[in-house]
C-alpha cells in the first residue's frame, strides 16, 4: 500500500478543518468557545440566531452578558467543572437574548485542551428549547386542570346519585339517575368540543330540552357564549326543568309549550344577565312539598354556581323560573 506524503497529509488536514468549520458555521445551534475567564473567543452563525448578538458584538466579551441577573453563579460552577476536566451534559437553564427576551436553553460544555493536554478553555453548544419547555408547562397545566375538573365532575355525580336516591321511588331510581348522567355527559361533550372556552347558550338549551319538548320550545335572546361553569349550571337546570315539565308541567299536555328568553340588562349600574323559563297551556301546577334534587339544582345550586338569584313561581297557568346573575359570571 502506498503511503501518503506529508503534503497529502497536510492537505487532508486542511480539508477536514474546512469541513468542520463549515459544519459549525451552518449549525442552527449556538456553538461558542471561551477561555477559562469566560471571555468569548468564537461565535458561530447559530449563536447569532439563538442569542441575537453578532460575532463582532460578542467575541472578546464576557459570556456573563448572556446570563440573567441572579444566575451569575452558574458560570462560576461551569468553569470550575471545566478546569477539572469535566464535561457538562444537557444542562438546562435560561439565558437572555440581545432583545431582552429570556429563553430556555440546553447546554453541553466540554473542555478545550491545548499543547500537552492543558485545559485552555471550553466549547459550548446551546440549543434553544423554549418551545419544548412551554409545551411541557402547558401539558402540566392541562393535566392539573383536568384533574381539578374531574374531581368536580365526580363530586357532582356523587351528589346527584345520593340526592336522587333519597327522593326517588326505587322503581324509578335507575331511570332518573341515567337521565341525569346523560344530561351531564351532553354538557361535557359541548365543553370539550368548545375546547373548554365556552358553549353557545342556544345550543345548550336545544341539546338539553329538545329530547323532551318534541319541538314545543321557543328560544328568544342574543347569541351568548357561556363560560364553562355557567354552561354546566344552566345545562343541569334546563334538564331538570324539561323533565319536570314532561312529568308534571306544560310538556305533559298536548298543547303545552315552553318559552326560554334571556337578555343582558343594566340595573343600578350593574351589568346583569336575566333568563326566564316560562311554561304555558299545561295543567295546573303546585309547589312541591319537599326538597328534591331537581329543586336543589334549580335554585340553590344554580345560585351558588353563578353568584345569582333564582325565583320559582308555581303559577297555576304554568311554572316560571327566573334567573338573575352578574353578566361576567355568564359570558365567556
Amino acid at each position: 500500500m502506498a503511503r501518503a506524503t506529508d503534503d497529502e497529509d497536510e492537505g487532508g488536514d486542511f480539508r477536514n478543518k474546512d469541513l468542520l468549520a463549515a459544519i459549525v458555521e451552518s449549525s442552527h445551534d449556538a456553538i461558542v468557545s471561551k477561555d477559562l475567564n469566560g471571555i468569548v473567543t468564537t461565535w458561530n452563525r447559530g449563536a447569532q440566531l439563538v442569542f441575537g448578538y453578532s460575532a463582532e458584538e460578542m467575541v472578546g466579551q464576557s459570556v456573563l452578558k448572556l446570563i440573567p441577573d441572579g444566575r451569575q453563579d452558574e458560570e462560576t460552577m461551569i468553569l470550575g467543572r471545566i478546569r477539572r476536566g469535566e464535561r457538562v451534559d444537557h444542562y438546562e437553564t435560561v439565558r437572555q437574548r440581545k432583545d431582552g427576551e429570556v429563553i430556555h436553553v440546553s447546554l453541553t460544555i466540554s473542555p478545550i485542551r491545548g499543547a500537552g493536554g492543558r485545559i485552555v478553555g471550553a466549547s459550548k453548544i446551546a440549543r434553544d428549547v423554549t418551545d419544548r419547555y412551554r409545551a411541557e408547562q402547558t401539558q402540566r397545566l392541562l393535566m392539573r386542570e383536568l384533574n381539578h375538573r374531574s374531581k368536580n365532575l365526580l363530586a357532582i355525580v356523587e351528589a346527584m346519585v345520593r340526592k336522587t336516591a333519597s327522593s326517588t321511588p326505587p322503581a324509578e331510581l335507575v331511570g332518573r339517575v341515567s337521565q341525569r348522567l346523560q344530561a351531564l355527559s351532553a354538557i361535557q361533550n359541548l365543553l370539550v368540543y368548545g375546547d373548554w372556552r365556552g358553549v353557545d347558550l342556544r345550543t345548550l338549551a336545544t341539546t338539553q330540552v329538545n329530547p323532551y319538548a318534541d319541538g314545543r320550545i321557543a328560544l328568544s335572546g342574543p347569541q351568548v357564549m357561556l363560560v364553562p361553569a355557567a354552561a354546566q349550571a344552566l345545562g343541569l337546570a334546563f334538564h331538570e326543568l324539561a323533565t319536570n315539565a314532561l312529568r308534571h308541567g306544560a310538556l305533559a299536555a298536548p298543547d303545552g309549550c315552553v318559552e326560554i328568553s334571556w337578555a343582558f340588562v343594566e340595573r343600578d349600574g350593574r351589568p346583569l344577565f336575566e333568563m326566564t323559563w316560562h311554561e304555558a297551556s299545561g295543567p295546573e301546577v303546585a309547589a312541591p312539598t319537599g326538597t328534591s334534587f331537581g329543586t336543589t339544582i334549580l335554585k340553590r345550586a344554580t345560585e351558588e354556581a353563578l353568584n345569582g338569584a333564582v325565583s320559582l313561581d308555581y303559577d297555576a297557568a304554568g311554572l316560571r323560573w327566573t334567573l338573575t346573575a352578574p353578566a361576567h359570571e355568564i359570558r365567556a
